[in-house]
């Protein structure tokens, strides 16, 4: 491993040692060890995310891995956060299914239509069967939208004369 002395860098030479930009290239790896993404350094040196990567993949410097949050796996089966903060995964035989729908099932049995899996304390990532019930539909828009029409609220058509 060679050190430039002035700047500090470690350098790394790909296969021409002669080519000039080898201390630019460390000082970019440089930033990316203080935590700038392969992004954000494409964009200070004016060249693509990829062409950073490709670089660093070049001269053989460690890359950090993608950090996996939310994966949670029951039986198997690995389910992971989506925007909306629900666990879903994809169930043998039976497709994509968010999680608390699968606990339900395997305890429970079937869900009737019409109806929807609550979260008793609100945290959607909790799926414990004891934290899940099974609400109306109608019953679960009336009771966190109370005062908005929505496609399963039923709308009186009465005429306030």
């Amino acid at each position: 491993m060679k050190i430039d002395f002035i700047t500090g860098y470690e350098i790394r030479f790909n296969k021409h040692p002669n080519r000039k930009n080898n201390l630019k290239i460390s000082a970019m790896y440089d930033l990316y060890k203080n935590g700038y993404s392969l992004q954000k350094i494409g964009k200070l040196y004016r060249i693509s995310r990829q062409a950073v990567y490709d670089l660093f993949k070049s001269r053989g410097y460690e890359l950090r891995t993608k950090k996996l949050s939310g994966l949670i796996e029951l039986d198997g089966i690995k389910f992971t956060i989506m925007k909306g903060g629900y666990l879903r995964g994809t169930v043998p035989n039976q497709g994509r299914m968010t999680m608390q729908k699968y606990v339900w099932i395997k305890n429970k049995g079937h869900i009737p239509s019409g109806y929807v899996i609550h979260h008793k304390n609100g945290i959607k990532t909790d799926n414990d069967i004891n934290n899940l019930e099974l609400i109306e539909l109608i019953k679960m828009s009336e009771v966190f939208n109370p005062n908005g029409n929505n496609q399963f609220k039923k709308n009186d058509k009465t005429k306030i004369i």
